[in-house]
């Protein structure tokens, strides 16, 4: 009789599975210095990339995670809010969704959560195995209160929004709540009592929404592109948005039609005839308002070669990302002002200016409130966010 041996020789990993199997080990074991190092290579690389966004020296070290704060353990609701979640949410808050309950997941059970399609169509209300969303997640219900001692506020607040829709879980609900409600008290009380530093002040000083000085300061920068005229018109000639509303916003020839009814991925905002149309807002309110002259004559003027339902702000004709917008953002305002200022602080800086105005009786406070809901904010939400 002949013997067949087989002989199963281990080929050698290649260098990406090889760095593959590190990560996950590393995230696995030793998560915090995992996380440190990874934020000081993204913050490095986001450096090289964004113009004038210096590093300090303290930046380039690897400090040691910070002690948690003394868990209190709070008491449950006695009664869920709200009924199983089964609201649409659009494919890029799934994607967060997704990717927060897999960090969660890999720290628990240190490895990776390979197949999320019941999760996915779960949080896109589509038919799903809740067997298999038991078995995947089941570890939440034991433990909510390690995770939330262990995890930040924005891990829980995505996790309490993706619990809402499980069934059978109303007592884990009701167990986070109060921690939510915390989280929310602690935002309102930081943003309530910001603290207007050197760095802000400057940012203040050189940053005017004078309309004049918006004017003199565009006339005097030709070296600007297309797109940063757009951008820095925008967010300085209308009430400041977010930049977001300006991403996904194209150039049309003819009425926008209603688009309510549209699922999120469908939807666009507009320019059209002196007008803004709002289609995609943070509150999901549809908004119209008149251009400002000033404003509309320079877009005009910018988007000549255009055609019918192409981008407003481009590359190529293509929409940008959101890393594209933001660096834009951050590039052109450096360049007019010599000063680095985000898109949340400039939005920070013209409700600054607004309560300026109120508090000087220079304008009304019906006006003041009219030009919060331009910024897509009520009246309250927008005395906040102000320094």
């Amino acid at each position: 009789m002949n013997f067949i041996i087989l002989t199963f020789i281990r080929m050698a990993l290649t260098p990406a599975e090889r760095k593959q199997r590190y990560v996950l080990k590393h995230k696995a074991l030793n998560g915090d210095e995992y996380k440190l190092k990874e934020k000081l290579k993204n913050k490095k690389y986001y450096a090289s990339k964004v113009k004038h966004i210096e590093l300090k020296e303290e930046d380039l070290v690897i400090k040691p995670s910070e002690p948690n704060h003394e868990f209190v353990l709070l008491k449950p609701i006695k009664k869920r809010l709200n009924p199983v979640n089964k609201s649409k949410i659009n494919v890029n808050t799934i994607s967060l969704y997704i990717k927060t309950m897999k960090k969660l997941y890999l720290a628990y059970h240190k490895t990776e959560l390979i197949d999320d399609t019941e999760l996915s169509n779960l949080l896109s209300n589509k038919k799903y195995d809740m067997n298999i969303i038991n078995t995947q997640f089941g570890f939440i219900k034991d433990n909510i209160y390690d995770i939330i001692k262990n995890n930040n506020k924005n891990d829980i607040r995505v996790l309490y929004s993706v619990i809402t829709r499980f069934k059978y879980y109303s007592k884990t609900v009701k167990q986070l709540y109060p921690y939510i409600l915390k989280f929310q008290d602690i935002y309102d009380t930081e943003r309530a009592n910001k603290v207007v530093d050197n760095t802000v002040a400057t940012k203040m000083e050189s940053l005017s929404f004078d309309k004049k000085d918006i004017l003199d300061k565009l006339n005097e920068n030709t070296d600007l592109s297309d797109n940063e005229k757009l951008i820095y018109v925008l967010l300085t000639l209308f009430p400041t948005r977010r930049p977001v509303d300006y991403r996904k916003m194209l150039v049309s020839f003819n009425e926008p039609k209603n688009q309510s009814k549209l699922s999120y991925v469908d939807k666009n905002n507009y320019y059209y005839n002196k007008t803004f149309y709002f289609n995609i807002t943070k509150n999901k309110k549809l908004q119209k308002f008149t251009v400002p002259d000033e404003l509309d004559d320079i877009i005009k003027s910018l988007i000549t070669e255009k055609e019918d339902n192409e981008y407003l702000l481009s590359s190529n004709k293509n929409q940008l990302t959101q890393i594209q917008l933001s660096k834009l953002i951050m590039n052109t305002f450096y360049k007019i002002y010599k000063v680095s200022i985000s898109a949340v602080e400039i939005r920070r800086l013209y409700a600054t200016h607004l309560k300026n105005l109120a508090e000087n009786k220079l304008i009304t406070i019906r006006e003041h409130k009219d030009i919060s809901d331009m910024m897509n904010h009520n009246y309250e939400e927008n005395k906040k966010y102000s320094y």
